[in-house]
């Protein structure tokens, strides 16, 4: 009896607390506007996007130059973007097992993701939209300061390009992930996806792979690192029970 009347006490302090954090739309969006207020990537940033939830609607996140950020139910007042996702994928970013970049990964733009985004009707973005977007999409969608990405789980990870991967971050010339490649996993099968217009460098810290570099086939153990310069098709797969694991930094001019 005593207990049952301990584990009731429990949750009595525990279940207000779970509640207050809130599931809903409203909840998530403001958690992670309130955050950006405070973060130095908005300082002196003023525009208005739009989150778009499937089957839900659309809401407008305004930030204005003074650190100010608000949410509100409906369209930006003025043609921009938006992102669209679904509350699955919002409610896994919100507990921070998924995080944006991760959601939005993608080894060809028909691939479909859980986050994904597009121009509203009438919005022309600059010629740099995209030197801007991945950057402040990171920011926004990353909380906490410093900010940081968990991986190693494969909770964590999407399948993108035949593995399991947990992107950290993009910007323009630069790009980083984490990749697992269980036992059966093939990275970059398909021809199309073998070659890449800048460096890329992995660092093998788990396990073997099998690789075809260039014309060269070889096996990669961890404690290796391989620069694989631009243009040179490379693919790598697992065969083995044990899985591969390696850090990918991408680099230079297309990155």
């Amino acid at each position: 009896m005593l207990k049952q009347i301990a584990v009731l006490i429990t949750l009595l302090f525990i279940l207000p607390a779970t509640a207050a954090l809130g599931s809903g739309p409203d909840d998530i969006l403001n958690r992670y506007v309130k955050d950006f207020r405070r973060d130095v990537a908005s300082e002196g940033l003023e525009l208005s996007f739009g989150v778009k939830i499937k089957g839900l609607g659309i809401w407008t996140v305004q930030l204005g130059g003074e650190g100010e950020a608000f949410l509100k139910k409906g369209e930006p007042p003025e043609p921009s973007f938006l992102y669209l996702t679904d509350m699955e994928t919002l409610r896994k970013m919100d507990r921070e097992e998924l995080g944006v970049i991760t959601a939005m990964g993608r080894a060809s733009a028909s691939d479909p993701a859980p986050m994904d985004f597009e121009m509203m009707p009438g919005y022309s973005p600059p010629g740099d939209f995209m030197d801007f977007f991945t950057p402040f999409t990171f920011h926004f969608w990353t909380r906490g300061f410093p900010e940081m990405i968990k991986f190693g789980d494969k909770k964590n990870t999407r399948v993108v390009h035949g593995a399991n991967v947990t992107a950290f971050y993009y910007q323009k010339g630069f790009r980083s992930a984490w990749y697992q490649i269980e036992k059966g996993q093939h990275i970059n099968q398909r021809p199309e996806d073998q070659t890449n217009p800048f460096p890329t460098l992995l660092v093998f810290t788990s396990g073997e792979a099998e690789a075809r570099i260039g014309d060269r086939y070889m096996k990669i153990k961890e404690g290796t690192s391989v620069m694989i310069p631009a243009g040179v098709a490379h693919e790598f797969w697992n065969n083995r029970d044990e899985d591969a694991e390696f850090i990918i930094l991408m680099f230079g001019e297309g990155a």
